[in-house]
């Protein structure tokens, strides 16, 4: 996972659906198959579906 102070930073935010999106995508084997873009893409998909 990453360093707290990222998390924190997240957290501070209010940027939840990207924090639990991180957490899936490092319990997820083959998410290094995915591009930067992709992953990120997945964060902030993820961050727009629970605001909805």
């Amino acid at each position: 996972m990453l360093p707290n102070p990222t998390l924190d930073k997240l957290q501070t935010l209010r940027l939840h659906g990207m924090i639990k999106s991180l957490g899936e995508q490092h319990a997820t084997p083959d998410i290094n198959d995915l591009s930067f873009d992709e992953r990120l893409g997945l964060m902030v998909d993820r961050e727009v579906t629970e605001r909805e």
